[in-house]
């Protein structure tokens, strides 16, 4: 199998459950695998875990689910340095520093984007809320408090031992600020990986055009936590791809008339630059970045496959890199 892969790829795949984000990571893994024989490593916060079973179940990957695991500050910004569970298969084993076996990784897949500032903002232990359950504040705000417990009319306080005395929290607006902070600090961290690949994957958001000091029209972009930094996390990596479903008509055999007749069917596109919604009039520009490619670069590659068309999106992307060397080669010739 020929290479097709760059040299190097730290990329944000972002769209809405089902457009194949994690498809996509997995076919990019496959072909890393082939072409390097290198072992690759799943970082997961979502359900997206069965996607990439086929590939640990070969023993070519490892997977760690980092959601449930207490100060998701610390857990994700280790595992953005390489840290790795001793035991992956163990969901108590901590996490440890790491080795030189880490510089034999191929690749790493980080789900996702969304997830780790939902998990930084969330309830575990650490999170945000929960340390507002504590009644630790942060930032300006007060913070957000509920224990599960009868409050005494008087004082207003818990009356101790007249419910299960659970604590949670809430997130007032200083929490987004600290959220989107630490997931652009953990992002820059995981460029240090000694790996081909680093993928991150990133469910869809819409800015506030009212609100948004630098862009004034209605986006789509990758979640974060909150909007702000939904027009301008691309910038944290080489390439932003945008994947989307459009209804495409097929023909079909009937079963009853034996004729052929018209479908609907999707097609599964991946986006390389901003652009608009393919499925109708809607003036929404879906963001999208392909670095270093001229104007003649497709718009978007698609397939009727999930995933499959990130291949082809890296097969051009070689092809071009490859076509610019060679034109400098020659240029350089003629100069001698």
């Amino acid at each position: 199998m020929s290479n097709i892969l760059p040299l190097k790829i730290f990329d944000l795949y972002y769209g809405q459950p089902g457009t194949g984000k994690s498809e996509s990571a997995c076919r990019v893994l496959e072909q890393l695998h082939h072409e390097t024989g290198k072992k690759v490593r799943l970082v997961i916060g979502d359900g997206s875990l069965l996607t990439y079973q086929h590939l640990i179940e070969a023993g070519v990957a490892e997977a760690v689910e980092y959601a449930w695991r207490p100060w998701p500050l610390d857990t994700l910004m280790k595992l953005a340095s390489g840290f790795w569970p001793a035991d992956p298969t163990d969901p108590q084993s901590p996490l440890l520093p790491p080795t030189p076996a880490t510089l034999q990784v191929g690749g790493y897949v980080f789900e996702g984007l969304s997830v780790a500032a939902s998990y930084i903002l969330g309830n575990v232990k650490g999170g945000l809320a929960w340390r507002a359950g504590q009644g630790e504040k942060l930032g300006q705000d007060s913070p957000i408090r509920v224990v599960e417990a009868d409050l005494d009319p008087k004082t207003g306080q818990p009356i101790p031992n007249s419910g299960p005395g659970t604590k949670f929290g809430g997130n007032p607006p200083a929490h987004y600020g600290i959220a989107q902070r630490n997931s652009v600090g953990i992002v820059q961290q995981s460029r240090g990986l000694p790996a081909q690949v680093v993928i991150w994957t990133a469910h869809e958001a819409t800015n506030n055009p009212e609100t948004d000091a630098l862009v004034k029209e209605q986006i789509v972009g990758p979640e974060v936590a909150g909007k702000a930094l939904t027009a301008n996390i691309q910038r944290m990596f080489q390439n932003t791809v945008h994947l989307q479903t459009v209804a495409k008509r097929v023909k079909v055999d009937d079963s009853f008339t034996g004729r052929k007749i018209d479908e609907l069917d999707l097609d599964y596109r991946a986006y390389t630059r901003d652009h608009f919604n393919a499925n109708g009039a809607i003036l929404t520009r879906y963001k999208a970045c392909t670095r270093s490619v001229g104007e003649t670069f497709p718009q978007f590659f698609s397939s009727s496959e999930p995933g499959m068309a990130v291949r082809d999106y890296y097969t051009a992307l070689r092809a071009c890199s490859q076509a610019k060397g060679q034109a400098m080669t020659m240029h350089t010739e003629e100069q001698r």
